[in-house]
């Protein structure tokens, strides 16, 4: 499974990183390709205006760690406060512990009625966009032919 099915089938976003490779990023951590096989999630805690390296969690990446390994993900990496596993996409207790160690949130699910809803307000706010952009054009049109422009007087 790669991690674009991995994404559809649990409603995740999916971005590039830094580096061009294909993630799905989360608060606390990203999912992304290990192997043809497998997927790796990472636990980097965020960095915090304080500490721009990421907040100090051993504790956290400690009970993670062991309760991935209890369901037979894989260690790749271990450090203090941060780590890599590696599961299989296939296994949905592993999944979801990956998911939930990276922090990341799955899209919302709408119903119908509130589809409906957002459209109505989207395009009420468009429409009112709309009328503020053509009033805007004429004032400022109007300003500019009176001689009234706003960049008169600016290099005096």
């Amino acid at each position: 499974m790669t991690l674009g099915e991995f994404a559809d089938n649990r409603r995740l976003k999916i971005r590039r990183d830094e580096c061009g490779d294909v993630i799905i990023p989360g608060r606390q951590g990203q999912i992304y390709e290990y192997s043809d096989t497998e997927l790796g999630v990472m636990f980097m805690p965020m960095p915090t205006r304080d500490e721009p390296w990421g907040k100090w969690r051993p504790k956290t990446w400690g009970n993670f760690r062991r309760a991935a390994i209890a369901i037979d993900m894989i260690l790749r990496q271990n450090a203090t406060s941060e780590g890599c596993l590696s599961f299989d996409p296939a296994n949905d207790e592993q999944a979801k512990l990956a998911i939930k160690i990276a922090g990341i949130r799955p899209k919302r699910k709408m119903s119908p009625e509130q589809m409906a809803r957002q459209v109505r307000t989207l395009s009420k706010f468009r429409f009112q966009a709309k009328q503020e952009g053509t009033l805007a054009a004429q004032k400022r049109s109007e300003g500019v032919n009176r001689g009234n422009s706003p960049m008169r007087g600016a290099g005096e």
